[in-house]
């Protein structure tokens, strides 16, 4: 059957075989060239998206990857941008990467969206105030909560004055002129200090104080509370180191216990002027009463 069979010399035959086959071989490698050339077309058209436009917000795919991390891989966390990670010298392209400015594929991290580009961008840390390469406004981290402010201590009302002491009170006796006439009238004061630290109270009414005038002592002339004995109480507060000032006008003439007798007008002369509160007595004031 190889043996060619005809009018014609076997050469003939033989050279008419030889250009039958290369024939068929050129026609099955062009066949094989136009598949392979579709195939990568329709490869690059899935791998490479189309560029989006300047103002164009950034692409929620790459917000995605952007957390993907490839199973042992040594990628940092999040790194997004637009610049190429360096191809390794004499590295073969990856089918599905997309190409890298200047001609060459950009390796693609395992396990991530291959119509992503990767890149060598790290967005901040969680809880810094600036933005990520895609442009929003990183998460705040926790922020401690302000201390409360100090509660102001509670202070409990002062406990009322007690009474004043007869030690705590200093009780003197005080004239507003030092010489009178006989048609004066003079002006007579008992003064109550509380001479303590704390204040205190003492009731100053007419039963607890009283006023003399006298010669010297026991010798007197005049009493306040010889015509108008007692009275309501008068109990004041007394500050420390604060004067209570009673005071009243004498009339010139003399009195007796329960107003008794009747009352002449005292001679001229040198008199003394005694206050008393309860059982403290002052120190006499002196003045004068001049003739007319």
């Amino acid at each position: 059957m190889l043996e060619p069979v005809g009018p014609l010399p076997p050469s003939v035959y033989w050279r008419r075989r030889a250009l039958a086959a290369i024939v068929g071989v050129l026609v099955l490698a062009l066949l094989i060239w136009a598949l392979s050339a579709a195939f990568s077309a329709d490869s690059r058209d899935v791998a490479a998206p189309a560029p989006a436009p300047a103002d164009a917000p950034p692409s929620p795919v790459a917000s995605r990857s952007a957390l993907a991390v490839p199973p042992g891989g040594s990628a940092a966390l999040g790194q997004v941008g637009d610049a190429p990670a360096p191809a390794a010298p004499g590295a073969a392209p990856t089918p599905g990467a997309a190409p890298a400015p200047g001609g060459g594929p950009s390796p693609a991290l395992p396990g991530a969206d291959p119509t992503v580009p990767s890149g060598g961008a790290t967005p901040p840390l969680l809880g810094a105030t600036s933005t990520d390469p895609l442009g929003r406004a990183a998460a705040p981290g926790p922020v401690a909560p302000a201390p409360a402010p100090p509660a102001a201590p509670s202070s409990s009302p002062a406990p009322p004055p007690g009474p004043c002491a007869d030690s705590a009170l200093r009780v003197a006796a005080r004239t507003d002129a030092k010489s009178y006439t006989a048609a004066d009238r003079p002006e007579f004061s008992l003064v109550v200090t509380n001479t303590g630290k704390t204040p205190c109270t003492r009731d100053l009414g007419p039963a607890r104080t009283a006023m003399a005038v006298v010669r010297t002592a026991g010798d007197g002339l005049w009493g306040s509370d010889d015509c108008a004995p007692g009275g309501d109480p008068d109990v004041r507060t007394l500050a420390p180191g604060q004067e209570q000032v009673l005071s009243l006008r004498w009339a010139g003439r003399t009195s007796l216990p329960g107003c008794s007798g009747g009352r002449e007008a005292v001679p001229a002369g040198k008199y003394q002027l005694l206050t008393r509160l309860d059982g403290t007595i002052s120190d006499p004031a002196p003045f004068t009463i001049a003739s007319s």
